[in-house]
């Protein structure tokens, strides 16, 4: 039978850690799992979300990768077991989007959709700091005033600057929105554990797989890439950073070679010792309430828990040390720890100007050699 699950995450829920690891064990997957994860390349599955959402995602959109969506289809209708298609852009699915893409995955027996959830007291820190990844300069107070403004049955005061955060988290209306067109007992809810609870054999990767019929035995490859977290301090110097390097005053793409790729990945991750800010006992409160309320709705949808919702629920005990903003002096020590190591680690550019004088020099002795100036 044939069969496609797709994936839609939420963002901040171990997607990446997921996915990496479904790549690297597909050869395995389709051999031992009956299992197809498609797509030439890993990043296959990020151009296709973003192609079918390319009213919003215009800046990500690539013609060049216009073809990766219909060749994952083609590979998927080709295979008549299982076939799983991840990405978390897909949690912003509008009604139209989702008939859109089941029109396409309409030669499949069943389509069914899993979405991966995590407790907000991890959830919040966590798209906060990948905000600040990604240009954005609001400080965590900002953003968190954001949310809790724009929460369902919040206030909702337009004055208020939105900050991203409930549209790819508010997985009520996720679920919502793909149950009005898949039946419920196909729409699977995984929990990610509670920090320090998960049981040998019990983790993400564990549950993400039993949805899939897949045995994690048979998929034993580890993957080497994660969206790891930065400190505190790390992450205060680049939201300071940012204020400077608006996108009025860098585009996106050199943003994200630079800073996001460059600068984040290869340097501020491999200095500075520390955790990323938390939430304080107010915070978590606050954070608390909305959790309690977010996992009601999955009991009154119906929906199949891989997992259990107690995952869910945020613990009140907050640890002060945590919750810290750092001092200037710290996020100063932060940033230069990193620059130092960039410029010690970095490979050393090419010296376009003395390659460009050498070559005029040599094409000027050619020149003069021929005409008998040079003996």
């Amino acid at each position: 039978m044939s069969t496609v699950f797709v994936h839609v995450g939420l963002p901040k829920t171990g997607t990446t850690h997921l996915q990496d690891r479904l790549w690297r064990n597909r050869d395995l997957a389709l051999e031992r799992s009956n299992l197809l994860y498609p797509g030439v390349l890993m990043e296959d599955h990020f151009h296709a979300a973003a192609h079918l959402q390319a009213d919003r995602y215009l800046d990500w959109a690539d013609p060049a990768h216009a073809d990766a969506w219909p060749t994952m289809l083609a590979q998927m209708k080709a295979w008549p077991g299982a076939s799983l298609y991840s990405h978390e852009l897909l949690a912003t699915a509008r009604p139209e989007h989702v008939r859109s893409l089941l029109d396409d995955l309409s030669f499949a027996d069943e389509v069914h959709v899993i979405l991966t959830l995590r407790d907000l007291a991890r959830q919040l820190p966590s798209v906060w700091q990948e905000n600040v990844k990604n240009q954005r300069p609001a400080s965590f107070d900002e953003f968190l005033a954001s949310v809790a403004n724009y929460a369902p049955g919040g206030p909702h005061d337009q004055s208020v600057s939105r900050q991203p955060f409930w549209e790819f988290q508010d997985y009520p209306r996720v679920l919502r929105t793909w149950a009005e067109e898949i039946p419920t007992d196909r729409i699977h809810v995984v929990t990610v554990p509670a920090k320090g609870t998960a049981a040998p054999g019990d983790g993400l990767w564990e549950r993400f797989l039993s949805v899939l019929g897949a045995d994690p035995a048979d998929l034993p490859i580890t993957g080497n890439r994660d969206n790891s977290s930065l400190t505190a301090a790390q992450t205060e110097f680049l939201r300071r950073l940012n204020s400077r390097i608006q996108p009025t005053d860098i585009e996106w793409r050199r943003y994200e070679r630079i800073v996001k790729h460059q600068f984040i990945g290869q340097a501020l991750r491999h200095t500075g010792e520390g955790k990323p800010l938390g939430l304080t006992a107010e915070q978590r409160t606050w954070a608390a309430e909305q959790s309690t309320a977010l996992a009601a709705a999955v009991v009154d949808g119906g929906y199949a828990v891989t997992g259990t919702l107690d995952d869910l629920q945020v613990s009140l005990d907050a640890d002060a040390t945590e919750s810290r903003v750092p001092g200037t002096d710290e996020t100063l020590d932060a940033g230069l720890d990193a620059l130092a190591y960039w410029i010690k680690n970095m490979p050393m550019p090419d010296d376009r100007r003395a390659i460009t004088t050498r070559a005029a020099d040599l094409a000027r002795r050619a020149k003069r050699r021929a005409k008998g100036l040079l003996r």
